[in-house]
């Protein structure tokens, strides 16, 4: 069995749909929900007590989390240092086990989250459309207000096989085999 492991529900709900076109049969996985990123990277989260004691049916791991955006305030912000936290967090966890990370990010992988993975894989005219309304509004809007209030409701509206689901699509096809 494979698990997942994600900052929340949202994560879940794509993966679910994700997994689903690529064909991948439910019983193969499980998720793991740790309710906010800071949670994935406390080695004393319960949760990881409770992958180590199903170690005998779990073959691999993927731990999935943002990017999110460098000026916040918490630590472990920007693709760069949650990359290196993640490498971290995989060495210290010691499972014996395949591990492997996923980052949500923009398509420069600097900053973003989820909502700016999806985002990034809609055509041209809709992306130029999203920058001039944001440029119209006047304020900051972030990519997971863009998302929820545009493209949410339509229940994924994206061609999995659009070239930036390739690296993600990889990973679960290896994770899988």
């Amino acid at each position: 069995m494979v698990v997942v492991a994600t900052e929340g529900k949202s994560d879940i709900e794509f993966f679910e749909e994700f997994l689903k076109e690529l064909d991948i049969s439910r019983d193969r996985y499980e998720f793991k929900n740790f309710e906010g990123k800071d949670n994935i990277f406390d080695l004393n989260n319960s949760i990881y007590n409770e992958i180590e004691d199903e170690l005998d049916i779990i073959d691999k791991l993927l731990i999935a989390v943002d990017a999110d955006d460098p000026k916040d305030s918490s630590p472990i912000r920007g693709y760069k240092i949650t990359e290196d936290k993640l490498k971290e967090l995989i060495a210290n966890l010691d499972f014996k086990i395949d591990i492997d990370y996923f980052i949500f990010s923009n398509y420069d992988k600097g900053s973003g989250y989820l909502e700016s993975y999806l985002l990034s894989v809609l055509d041209d005219e809709q992306q130029e459309c999203i920058e001039k309304f944001k440029k119209c509004y006047r304020y900051d809007l972030s990519d997971k207000f863009v998302f929820n209030t545009f493209y949410k409701q339509k229940k994924y509206p994206f061609d999995f096989s659009h070239p930036n689901f390739d690296e993600l699509k990889q990973k679960l096809i290896n994770l899988f085999e």
